[in-house]
């Protein structure tokens, strides 16, 4: 559960508190693709009094997914990180920061669950490769070609264009 009682933070604006979670997600479905989780999601941060009734949490995000290769589709390793830096504020309190980035708590308790669950999926790349010089499929036989030639022909101009070849010789 991400939700901390903050009561102390606000009563004593020298204290931290601490904040260190392991997700265990199975997949996630982002996009229309199925992305399956290799390593549990840590969190590691900590939550802080920064005047006011302001709490800030500061932390990273790290785990690793597998994702399909946007060229061959070869189930490939992602790695994942994220620096996280949120404010919440008080539901009494007006924001006098003028920051629009400042989320609201109630009852002294702060739920970080929608931001980790936003963080992980902005963390997740939108086109993954498999390396960086994948040469993905053949759009005729459907051959990885990354293991080779397939042989089919390369021949990719429309033959409405034929006409207009003679005019090039």
């Amino acid at each position: 559960m991400l939700t901390y009682q903050v009561k102390s933070l606000i009563k004593d604006p020298g204290l931290s508190l601490s904040v260190h979670e392991v997700l265990e997600p199975e997949q996630l479905i982002l996009g229309g693709e199925r992305i399956r989780f290799l390593t549990p999601i840590t969190i590691e941060g900590s939550l802080r009094h920064i005047g006011g009734w302001i709490i800030e949490f500061k932390g990273t995000l790290d785990g690793a997914v597998q994702m399909a290769c946007s060229r061959c589709t070869k189930a490939t390793h992602v790695p994942l990180h994220s620096d996280i830096t949120q404010r919440y504020i008080a539901d009494r309190q007006e924001n006098e920061s003028g920051d629009d980035d400042v989320e609201v708590y109630q009852d002294e308790v702060i739920d970080l669950t929608d931001l980790i669950n936003s963080e992980i999926c902005m963390a997740i790349p939108m086109k993954v490769l498999c390396r960086a010089d994948c040469q993905g499929l053949c759009p005729v036989c459907g051959k990885d070609l990354n293991e080779g030639p397939c042989g089919c022909s390369q021949d990719d101009t429309d033959p409405r264009w034929d006409a207009l070849k003679s005019l090039l010789q």
